[in-house]
């Protein structure tokens, strides 16, 4: 309830007699701050003036001080249900919160370890009917304290608890929204970032994360011919991710190679390494050296792709969203120079628990030989696979463009299938087509970009 008169507050003060400061002179004021200024007051400035809820229906104390400074967080009034506080701020927004939930994120040291920001407070010492016997402000401190009903003392800083809201999302990751895709999406048009700019400043950096979310698909350019940036690049982000292709990879046509894609062959459309169970979340490509005979890359929107299925064609959805395949992979690690065998199962297309398409999974190459259906549903699992493969390549749905040399493409590894045209090396070619690979995972992009928010705020 807001104090919405300064008359009002004058004859509440008058009968009551609720002024606990003698020297404090109330000055009207229009709606909506009633000012109180203390004048020649032996106490601090900062002293409230307390005003018991009596005539207001409220159970416990509120307090009505020096107005607040709109710029800077401030308590204008809290007041006690049942089972919540209410808190209205200086920008006239209001929270609630539970009593079980403020005593569950009590900060004081015996509850909240101040360098592993973690919980001490134990569930099984949790009341959940913990109630507060008195609760107040601290306006020298902009803090509510509360003693509560099992002798424990709490202090919540305002500014902590202005920035949640218990009723939608505190992340700032889910602000964010994906936005489909197909041939629209010219070269030009592609979000395209300066590898200095990413370096050097906070904003850039998250601005090309989000459009890693947003498009999954973004270019950076400037990183020239140094086969280490794209490492730095990664680095500005996180640690990359480790692969049995080591932490970074190169992308050159070799006479021996253990992957295709260290030929000149033409790759489809595809996403990498679907036999971990955890994919690699961004791919970064760093184009050092372009072949002018072939190579240009190629990329299609999954999820547009998908979602356009599930439309037209939902008997052939259901299939790619519903049976696993396999896919493996053999090798030697590039690290640790053992072998090994990757093999994971999973379907085309994976959907989240609200029915959501959440991944793409996606590479003819390297698909296992095993079903896991009978022989009487092999040929509709094929067919199903054909379809896709078909609609990948539409011409509403499939951009190719060379990258230039300096540019690196960047990509959602789950969403967005990548590609390239077949290239050739002439014989005595002293510059090969060379490409730089890195991964990068969304859980260290998300946290990140969550990381630079805060700061931004």
């Amino acid at each position: 309830m807001l104090l919405q008169r300064s008359s009002y507050i004058n004859i509440l003060l008058r009968r009551c007699s609720l002024i606990t400061c003698p020297e404090a002179v109330e000055i009207r004021r229009p709606w909506p701050w009633p000012r109180v200024i203390r004048r020649n007051c032996r106490r601090s400035t900062q002293c409230p003036t307390k005003l018991q809820r009596v005539g207001l229906g409220l159970r416990y104390s509120s307090t009505i001080a020096h107005p607040p400074n709109n710029k800077a967080t401030a308590i204008y009034q809290q007041h006690v249900d049942d089972d919540t506080i209410h808190l209205i701020y200086n920008d006239y927004t209001e929270a609630r919160y539970p009593f079980v939930w403020l005593r569950d994120n009590c900060q004081c040291s015996e509850c909240h370890d101040k360098t592993s920001l973690q919980r001490l407070l134990l569930l099984e010492t949790l009341d959940i009917d913990v109630k507060p016997i008195k609760a107040e402000i601290d306006f020298s401190h902009q803090s509510i304290i509360v003693h509560w009903s099992d002798k424990h003392r709490s202090e919540y800083s305002v500014n902590w608890l202005k920035n949640i809201r218990l009723t939608s999302s505190m992340d700032p990751i889910d602000g964010l929204v994906s936005k489909y895709w197909g041939s629209e999406m010219t070269v030009d048009k592609i979000p395209t970032f300066s590898f200095h700019d990413i370096m050097s400043d906070e904003s850039s950096l998250y601005s090309w994360l989000a459009s890693l979310h947003t498009y999954g698909l973004s270019i950076v350019n400037d990183l020239g011919d140094d086969d280490k940036n794209i490492t730095r690049l990664a680095k500005r982000v996180t640690n990359p991710r480790m692969t049995c292709y080591g932490n970074d990879f190169v992308v050159k046509s070799n006479p021996e190679p253990n992957n295709l894609a260290y030929t000149g062959y033409r790759l489809p459309l595809h996403t990498d390494l679907p036999f971990y169970q955890h994919e690699p979340g961004v791919q970064i490509l760093h184009c050092i050296r372009k072949s002018e005979y072939g190579g240009k890359s190629e990329f299609a929107d999954g999820f547009k792709v998908a979602y356009d299925l599930q439309k037209e064609d939902p008997e052939t959805f259901d299939t790619l969203s519903t049976v696993a395949i396999s896919f493996i992979d053999q090798g030697l690690h590039e690290i640790s120079k053992t072998d090994y065998a990757l093999c994971d199962w999973k379907p085309i297309i994976r959907l989240n628990r609200k029915g959501q398409i959440q991944q793409i999974n996606f590479n003819n190459h390297v698909r296992g030989i095993e079903m896991s259906v009978g022989t009487d549903n092999i040929k509709k699992i094929y067919r199903a696979l054909k379809i896709f493969n078909s609609a990948l390549y539409k011409e509403e749905n499939l951009i190719s463009f060379a990258l230039q040399e300096g540019e690196a493409a960047c990509f959602n590894n789950t969403r967005v299938l990548h590609g390239r045209s077949a290239f050739t090396v002439p014989p005595g070619c002293q510059t090969p087509r060379h490409l730089q690979g890195i991964y990068i995972d969304w859980d260290e992009i998300y946290s990140r970009m969550r990381g630079i928010a805060d700061k931004l705020k």
